[in-house]
């Protein structure tokens, strides 16, 4: 009898811990919970603060958590060498070495007249590029290369290495390059400069006679 009053008494202390503990632990997991929470918030806005202060510092161009100076369009398939370059053809670089203008940094730099068409940026008489659609050559563009030999002559452009890279063409222009002189012919006769799908030949030089553009062998 005496044992089992024992027993009773101290199953009810420990019942009477149990009680006891089981709030006392709530609350503290209650307390640990909150300051999870608070923690999360003080962490998350000090990222968005250090984000934002990063933003309002940067003068230029903000991408992907830097600031750049220079954003330049090169299209999807430009090449962007000194920088980053975003999904959607943008080149992002701190410095340039070439051309700039407006925030934007420039490989080629071609002067043109006002009847020349410019198919990049055109700032006064001077065409921005980048990169350069058709040939590029000391840092400019121009829309023709034609083999003109190392004796031939290149009125209308710059020469080099045997080739003449010229903005306009005043002559005959086929396949990126231009020509003074062109001659239809058959596919029975000679031609020695460049024969188009269309029967004609063109040359950069006459060796035989002129007449109105057209190189003849025979004049009459």
């Amino acid at each position: 009898m005496y044992v089992r009053r024992m027993y009773n008494v101290c199953y009810a202390v420990v019942a009477s811990i149990k009680s006891v503990s089981r709030p006392k632990h709530a609350k503290n997991f209650g307390h640990a919970s909150v300051g999870l929470s608070v923690s999360g918030i003080v962490i998350s806005v000090a990222i968005l603060a250090a984000v934002f202060s990063v933003i309002a510092t940067c003068r230029y161009h903000y991408y992907k958590g830097s600031c750049y100076k220079y954003k330049t369009y090169v299209r999807t398939w430009g090449s962007c060498d000194n920088g980053v370059k975003s999904s959607d053809g943008y080149c992002y670089s701190t410095s340039c070495s070439d051309y700039t203008y407006r925030g934007s940094c420039y490989k080629n730099r071609t002067y043109v007249s006002s009847s020349i068409a410019c198919t990049g940026v055109r700032v006064d008489n001077y065409c921005y590029y980048n990169p350069c659609p058709d040939y590029a050559y000391r840092g400019s563009c121009y829309q023709y290369k034609t083999y003109v030999g190392y004796s031939g002559s290149c009125t209308d452009g710059f020469k080099s290495n045997g080739y003449c890279y010229s903005a306009v063409c005043s002559s005959y222009a086929y396949d990126g390059s231009c020509y003074r002189y062109k001659k239809y012919v058959d596919r029975s006769d000679e031609c020695t400069g460049v024969r188009s799908l269309d029967s004609y030949c063109y040359y950069t030089s006459c060796e035989h006679y002129t007449d109105s553009g057209t190189c003849l062998e025979f004049r009459t």
